[in-house]
């Protein structure tokens, strides 16, 4: 019997702290700035070594409150990128230019990591192609 009453006050606290991170998460659902891409992935095709790519990624800040890019992180020094530093307002886009330089053969994966103060604060842009 004692082991019950444990049982029911553990389970208790589990739904009551499942209970507060819903609505802790919901409290700020649409109340904040928010980044939509209009893509995700860029495949630059088939490169030479040598060849320089250039790519802009245009987003849109879909929130209600003003969006800040506070950076965008290339994974490699063999990609460059300049980003919209003024706040974006609610419904205004912004831009990302990535500029690439092949200096090897092979497939490459680049990723640029994008972090702003969006409820979805970290976003993942793919950069793709093959170089010969």
């Amino acid at each position: 019997m004692k082991k019950l009453i444990i049982l029911c006050m553990v389970l208790c606290g589990l739904f009551a702290v499942q209970a507060q991170a819903q609505n802790s998460s919901t409290t700020y659902k649409g109340t904040a700035a928010e980044i939509k891409f209009d893509k995700l992935y860029v495949d630059f095709g088939t490169l030479k070594v040598g060849d320089v790519k250039t790519v802009t990624v245009s987003f849109t800040n879909i929130g209600k409150k003003p969006l800040i890019l506070d950076d965008v992180i290339s994974s490699c020094d063999c990609t460059t990128v300049e980003w919209s530093k003024q706040p974006i307002m609610p419904g205004k886009k912004g831009t990302i230019k990535a500029t690439y330089t092949a200096k090897h053969t092979g497939l490459i994966s680049k990723r640029l990591t994008v972090l702003s103060n969006a409820n979805t604060d970290r976003v993942i842009l793919q950069l793709k192609g093959n170089v010969q």
